[in-house]
């Protein structure tokens, strides 16, 4: 894959290389990520708030891509194959048998909101290989936040635009914000053609 610059690589797996890794520049730049929070505001205005019952173990408010044109296109234009997928590639080199066959299998935005919204999410796996989510607005604009993981016991927050990827089988959570409001684009990432091996991964990757 297309280098796209060291990344910040995290809970070393005995086998699968490390589990969870954060870009250490943004992917993102600022008008992309307003991009994508505005259009969710301007449909969640439009069909009478955010979707709140899409997952039913642990739900999220959230409006998926399906929804957002403008976000669908500008992720599959250029996020995905020149940026998102190639990271990937890089952080999960020891344990992916083929980077060229991820795919997006779900994609959301969520909000959380410390005045009257939803503040955080318990901790959980996702259903998926690998999973990754992009700040979509500034640290300073929210207190708390970031992605809990058992295996490092704490969170970790990210700046706009940066991404935050992590095996899908790892348990981790929605740290709480204490205020102000927190957006960011949440994906989860299978590899098409491989469901034994991706069963396998996430068998492998339970307790890290």
């Amino acid at each position: 894959p297309k280098d796209v610059g060291p990344l910040h690589p995290l809970v070393q797996h005995p086998v699968e290389g490390h589990l969870v890794h954060t870009s250490p520049q943004p992917l993102l730049d600022d008008a992309e990520c307003q991009l994508i929070i505005d259009e969710s505001e301007e449909w969640a205005m439009r069909e009478g708030g955010w979707t709140s019952k899409r997952h039913f173990n642990h739900p999220t408010t959230d409006i998926p891509l399906a929804e957002l044109p403008r976000t669908r296109e500008l992720l599959n234009r250029a996020v995905l194959p020149e940026r998102i997928y190639p990271m990937l590639g890089h952080a999960f080199a020891d344990a992916l048998p083929d980077w060229r066959k991820l795919r997006v299998a779900d994609a959301f935005v969520v909000k959380y909101n410390a005045a009257g919204g939803q503040t955080h999410l318990a901790p959980h796996r996702d259903g998926s290989v690998v999973s990754f989510n992009i700040a979509l607005n500034s640290l300073c604009e929210y207190e708390g936040g970031g992605t809990w993981f058992e295996g490092l016991g704490e969170a970790l927050p990210i700046e706009r635009g940066h991404v935050c990827a992590h095996a899908s089988g790892v348990l981790h959570g929605g740290h709480p914000i204490t205020d102000g409001t927190r957006y960011i684009l949440v994906a989860f990432v299978i590899v098409e053609g491989y469901q034994n091996w991706a069963m396998r991964f996430m068998k492998s990757v339970w307790d890290f």
